[in-house]
């Protein structure tokens, strides 16, 4: 189990620059969203802010 939060993904997200890393940390908040558990609806959450950035 990753022990990063969804937080972090998203930090680390917003704070890149390439368009492939930036795709990196998008998939993983997506995977993790997918997963479904107890981090699913965090994810969705971090999603739905870069969603609206966009």
């Amino acid at each position: 189990m990753c022990e990063l939060t969804n937080q972090q993904a998203y930090d680390y997200y917003k704070s890149l620059k390439s368009p492939s890393a930036k795709d990196y940390w998008l998939n993983f908040l997506k995977s993790r969203s997918n997963r479904g558990g107890k981090d699913a609806k965090g994810a969705q959450e971090q999603l739905d802010k870069i969603k609206s950035y966009k």
